[in-house]
């Protein structure tokens, strides 16, 4: 199987000495093996504005449940951000996406959301991000797995924004319990994430 290059990565977490920046580290080292060139953005170091302007509002709510991308690119303005155009054009380029970011409430943070509405939904000037691949990592300090019913995230990657990534092959790693896990877990979730970053790049499996 062929490399995907190139991959974005997209980091959301404010603390730099966590869990989710480790992992996207981890991420980074095993995909920069491989050759494969990656696009890197920690939207916390990069003080990336969340703020949907004016200029990029929809003329009406487009990214409801059922709205096709043709429709939502057809109905907004381009950002005139230079950093939201810089991530529209990595994003268009590449072949496979990596999501790291915690899980708030079943939410993700309002950073990362400010992220897709800008990025993502606002996306009006083609090419449109057409994916191969995407890996999303979730971490959690509470324990316990939620019900596929309950799970907001993984409805929200898979069901609502695989569309707008061009219905890539999804994988979505969950990690709770991270305020109690002990070594041996952590030493499952590294290797765990490895393994994803391999399969994202085309490297294994």
């Amino acid at each position: 199987m062929s490399v995907l290059s190139p991959v974005m990565i997209v980091l959301a977490h404010p603390r730099p000495a966590g869990f989710d920046h480790e992992l996207a580290g981890r991420v980074r080292s095993v995909i920069g093996q491989t050759g494969v060139r990656q696009h890197f953005h920690d939207l916390y170091a990069e003080s990336f504005d969340p703020v949907l302007t004016q200029d990029e509002q929809p003329v009406d709510e487009v990214w409801s449940r059922g709205t096709s991308s043709e429709q939502v690119r057809g109905r907004v303005t381009v950002a005139p951000d230079p950093l939201v155009q810089r991530h529209q054009r990595e994003l268009a380029e590449s072949k496979a996406l990596v999501v790291i970011h915690p899980d708030w409430l079943g939410k993700p943070p309002a950073m990362l959301t400010g992220w897709l509405d800008r990025v993502l939904l606002s996306a009006a000037k083609e090419p449109a991000p057409v994916l191969q691949r995407a890996l999303v990592i979730n971490t959690s300090e509470q324990p316990g797995a939620p019900t596929p019913e309950s799970d907001a995230l993984g409805m929200l990657w898979r069901d609502q924004l695989g569309p707008y990534l061009g219905s890539p092959l999804f994988e979505r790693l969950t990690f709770r319990g991270t305020a109690t896990a002990d070594d041996q877990q952590f030493a499952r979730w590294r290797n765990a994430t490895e393994r994803a970053a391999a399969w994202v790049c085309g490297a294994a499996r």
